[in-house]
């Protein structure tokens, strides 16, 4: 057994571009399905003055059930 599911990962990271905002996102994702098929996540990215609203309200549905 691989141990109690009860983790989750938070994670902000600042001073990207577009571009590098747009592949850490893709990494996580795929990351995310290697990793943890069946569970369920947000991932959101946008302005640096806006972290907070990002975070409570996310963009993209990954995975899960």
């Amino acid at each position: 057994m691989a141990g109690k599911k009860d983790k989750a990962v938070v994670a902000v990271i600042s001073g990207l571009t577009a571009n590098q905002s747009a592949q850490i996102t893709k990494e996580i994702m795929r990351a995310k399905e290697k990793y943890a098929p069946q569970s369920r996540g947000t991932i959101a990215s946008g302005a640096l003055s806006s972290v907070g609203a990002l975070l409570q309200r996310g963009q993209k549905r990954i995975g899960g059930k």
